[in-house]
């Protein structure tokens, strides 16, 4: 448990991500629910409905997940410095907190805006924990 210590930030930067996304689940079921959509069913693309924008947020946290998850325990693994990766993670959080804000408030441009900005700071946070944990190899 100790060695896992050092890393707490970003362990529970990525839970925490993890509950986001499970809580996010729940409200897209009900949102489509509400608004007559079938089980599986996906909403019309408009970003002016809300149940759109936030079926697309949760999506998108799906789809990140296991790359934050696998960038975070191989640099665990691998025992690259915990400041930094507890830094890393701790930046890709608070992104992704922005990012799904500024999605579900409809801020910005759908395409090159703030929402643009929110999600390439996250994935350029997971981008160097993969470059340190290859520099951590060589």
């Amino acid at each position: 448990m100790e060695t896992y210590a050092a890393y707490s930030v970003a362990i529970i930067s990525l839970l925490t991500f993890v509950l986001i996304v499970l809580v996010q689940s729940a409200m897209v079921g009900g949102s489509k629910a509400k608004a007559g959509l079938t089980p599986g069913s996906e909403p019309d693309a408009d970003y002016s409905s809300s149940v759109y924008r936030m079926n697309r947020s949760h999506q998108n946290g799906v789809e990140i997940l296991p790359a934050a998850a696998v960038a975070l325990f191989v640099a665990i693994l691998l025992g690259v410095s915990s400041w930094w990766v507890n830094l890393l993670m701790g930046i890709f959080l608070l992104s992704r907190l922005i990012y799904i804000y500024i999605y579900a408030q409809n801020v910005g441009k759908p395409t090159q805006g703030v929402r643009t900005i929110a999600f390439v700071t996250g994935w350029a946070t997971l981008v160097v924990l993969c470059i340190m944990s290859i520099w951590a190899l060589l």
